[in-house]
């Protein structure tokens, strides 16, 4: 519980769109040692250098478990969760991709936003056949453009079925254009209780961010 504190007074936290992924962002020295985590604000005038590191959720099993049901019976379970927990494989979904998001803070009021917020600044395929991805990777511009620039990063999971996934449901032409929508409604008379709206979505996690302010005289 202590550690949980600390985690979030240190902003050493991360943020999911619902699934239980797995997500560490660290700066790195040059023998590869993490020396902040995300959240952290180092200052520094050298090249900043950067590992990221993600793992996909558990894949779900159908039904509950069978603690759940002794814990709190079949009908109770039943009026909860209409019988579908928490119930997790050995088995872990793929991270298809990250993405680094790199900001850089005004200077001047009047400096203009939309170029200095390079969103994906880097872009990294996952390799497949394994069961997490990592990256590393440095910026040689910080070092000489001389000021600060925040950091942080996106894991994208491999597209699953999700409720509403769709959002709007729109119906498209031949030509791509919407022509109607067919929106998922939690009323019974507007959509029908068995359709539970299913669409593909790439569920994702954010990091908090590593803040690199530039300094001339902070080394490593």
């Amino acid at each position: 519980r202590r550690h949980i504190w600390e985690a979030v007074k240190q902003r050493r936290v991360y943020a999911t769109s619902g699934e239980r992924m797995l997500l560490w962002f660290d700066l790195i020295n040059d023998d590869g040692k993490a020396i902040a985590s995300m959240g952290a604000d180092v200052e520094q005038s050298e090249t900043p250098a950067f590992r990221v590191s993600a793992v996909g959720a558990f894949e779900q099993l159908p039904g509950c478990p069978d603690n759940s049901l002794q814990a709190l019976g079949e009908e109770r379970l039943y009026k909860l969760c209409r019988n579908e927990c928490y119930n997790p494989s050995g088995k872990r979904k793929k991270i298809q991709r990250l993405e680094v998001v790199k900001i850089t803070p005004q200077v001047r009021k009047e400096e203009a936003l939309a170029p200095l917020i390079q969103d994906p600044w880097l872009v990294h395929e996952c390799d497949d056949s394994l069961e997490s991805c990592s990256l590393e990777f440095s910026d040689p511009d910080y070092s000489t453009a001389g000021r600060d620039a925040v950091y942080y990063v996106r894991a994208l999971q491999a597209a699953s079925p999700a409720v509403n996934g769709a959002n709007l449901r729109c119906e498209r032409d031949a030509t791509g254009q919407c022509v109607a929508l067919k929106p998922c409604y939690g009323d019974a008379n507007l959509t029908p209780y068995q359709d539970d709206c299913l669409a593909p979505i790439q569920e994702r996690a954010w990091s908090s961010p590593i803040f690199v302010d530039w300094s001339t005289s902070a080394g490593r």
